[in-house]
């Protein structure tokens, strides 16, 4: 709003925004430096005044905060937003049908801008943890299977593209040293990207691998996914950020379709019914799984001091009596394990337009 009739450089005395602040805060300082003369024509100086006296004093005071700037930016924003609406229904000379009109905008413009200032501020506090080092006994290749390629692209560079295509900080892979040049080979084909792209070599059990890249992080959350899981969307990995930011740990989820049993081994050593979950509460878990790094770092602590072995994420979060949010994504997330899963992803991948890369 203010940006498009300010014309005239920053005045004196007035805060002047961090270059991470974001759009949302440069727009209101923009108002805030509007000299009254360069104001909208139908609101008054004293209007004006008080359009560029809020834009300035919560910027202000959002400048020892840098990292809240981009959030109380956008409020600013949209609150002069909100003002302006006052001052143009306000106008003696306003006709009701002008006023109305552009109090409307003037409202439209504080929704966007302080949308915009929110989702500005969870920008860049979430950290990705790919999980590549696993040897894929059951898929009978002679390589990883994460490295067997669908439709020309290896499984594991499917699943990096669907989280550079989202807003992260970092990006930690975890595999063997031999096989970091498919991932550096790719991102240098790529181009540039936004995130800060980390190694780290993986652990002898999965708790251990996360570990290391946990360790990596400088970020507030973490985001762990299997990189055997290539068909995850965009979509999906904003989705359970949102639910982590909530409640502190949330992880990807289908309904189970099939009934479980509940096995036993009998004196015989086969296998018996021990007894029939109610298929309603059980759910398949799948990644990423998002967990606030304080958290996760208190669960492997807790999980090292009582010898606790985890076959996922979130479960260390539960050991620590923590809430996790169930975020319920899609069927396709699929993890490939066998031959026929090839098929099958590959089939997805078709169906979203994927063109198969020729060697």
């Amino acid at each position: 709003f203010g940006s498009r009739f300010s014309s005239s450089p920053p005045s004196r005395g007035l805060p002047q925004p961090r270059a991470r602040g974001g759009r949302a805060m440069q727009v209101a300082f923009s108002l805030a430096a509007t000299p009254h003369t360069a104001a909208p024509k139908h609101l008054s100086d004293t209007s004006s005044l008080r359009l560029r006296g809020v834009a300035g004093a919560v910027g202000a005071a959002a400048e020892p905060t840098p990292a809240w700037s981009p959030l109380i930016g956008g409020c600013c924003a949209a609150a002069a937003a909100l003002l302006a609406a006052s001052a143009v229904v306000a106008h003696p000379r306003a006709s009701p049908v002008a006023a109305r009109r552009g109090a409307r905008r003037c409202i439209a413009s504080a929704v966007t801008l302080a949308a915009r200032g929110g989702a500005e501020a969870g920008a860049g506090d979430v950290g990705a943890v790919l999980l590549s080092g696993g040897v894929g006994k059951r898929m009978g290749a002679k390589i990883p299977k994460q490295y067997i390629k669908l439709l020309g692209l290896e499984i594991a560079l499917h699943a990096l593209e669907a989280f550079l295509e989202c807003d992260f900080k970092e990006i930690v892979i975890v595999c063997a040293e031999e096989w970091r040049s498919v991932f550096e080979d790719y991102i240098a084909k790529r181009g540039s990207v936004k995130p800060v792209i980390k190694y780290t070599g993986g652990g002898a059990e999965r708790q251990d691998s996360v570990s290391n890249g946990l360790a990596e992080l400088t970020t507030e959350f973490i985001a762990v996914h299997d990189c055997a899981r290539p068909l995850v969307t965009k979509a999906e990995i904003e989705k359970v950020i949102v639910d982590a930011r909530k409640y502190g740990a949330a992880l990807l989820g289908v309904k189970t379709k099939a009934t479980i049993k509940k096995a036993m081994t009998s004196e015989s050593g086969e296998p018996m019914v021990s007894s029939t979950p109610d298929r309603s509460l059980m759910w398949e878990a799948h990644t990423p799984q998002v967990i606030r790094c304080e958290l996760l770092r208190r669960g492997f602590q807790n999980a090292n001091e009582k010898k606790l072995a985890v076959t996922d994420d979130v479960s260390l979060v539960e050991f620590l009596g923590e809430p996790v949010k169930l975020t319920e994504g899609e069927y396709t997330n699929m993890k490939v394990t066998t031959p026929e899963d090839i098929a099958v992803a590959e089939t997805i991948l078709k169906s979203r337009g994927f063109v198969e890369i020729s060697a």
